[in-house]
């Protein structure tokens, strides 16, 4: 794959992004204040504002990624395209990534310019921890059902699991930190997600 292919992908799948993934996930960013005091909270207030509320945009920044491919009628183009699909999926999951990361900044400074008081750079890079979480496991799903309602499902299971004060201490990263069990949770689930999302094309490829 050139140059020249690599950037109409990511030209396309920027565009793909935009629509399906930032739009929704600026939006819920703009009811949170709505539902969720964001001013003048302390450092504990704020991590659970950032570990609650803000952590859902994982659901539309990770989950949706694959949805485009999912119909049926997307198979044969798929599958003899002149690049991997996996490809394509890891290029989805970086620019969701980098999006994700300017969305928490960005209500990091918001939440300063209200009075919170907090570690901003720590809290950032926690939030991202346990945004990308609750992201790629209804990711994860998706890629494996094929079917992106499930994938939201899952991950809307997993985040009222977390909510339950014992179970889900270990996943609330902002609070607590980044655990070993997240860090690897996150590294493994992401590999699954490259690997499942091209098994079903790489079979129609082989099978044609």
């Amino acid at each position: 794959m050139d140059a020249k292919n690599l950037l109409t992908i990511t030209n396309s799948n920027l565009r793909l992004n935009i629509k399906q993934t930032l739009f929704p996930a600026i939006l819920l960013l703009f009811v949170i204040p709505l539902i969720y005091g964001t001013s003048n909270l302390d450092s504990v207030k704020s991590a659970d504002c950032l570990e609650r509320m803000v952590a859902l945009i994982g659901l539309p920044m990770f989950v949706p990624l694959l949805k485009p491919e999912q119909d049926s009628g997307m198979d044969a183009i798929i599958t003899f395209r002149p690049f991997p699909y996996r490809i394509v999926t890891v290029l989805r999951m970086v620019l969701s990534l980098i999006c994700t990361v300017a969305l928490v900044l960005v209500f990091e400074g918001y939440m300063t310019i209200g009075g919170c008081s907090f570690p901003a750079s720590v809290f950032a890079l926690r939030t991202l921890a346990v945004t990308m979480t609750l992201g790629f496991i209804g990711l994860l799903a998706s890629a494996v059902s094929r079917n992106t309602v499930i994938g939201f499902l899952v991950s809307f299971c997993w985040y009222c699991v977390l909510q339950v004060e014992n179970i889900g201490a270990i996943f609330k990263s902002v609070s607590n930190g980044i655990s070993v069990y997240q860090f690897f949770l996150l590294l493994g689930s992401g590999a699954a997600i490259i690997f499942f999302s091209g098994l079903p094309f790489e079979k129609k490829g082989q099978s044609a």
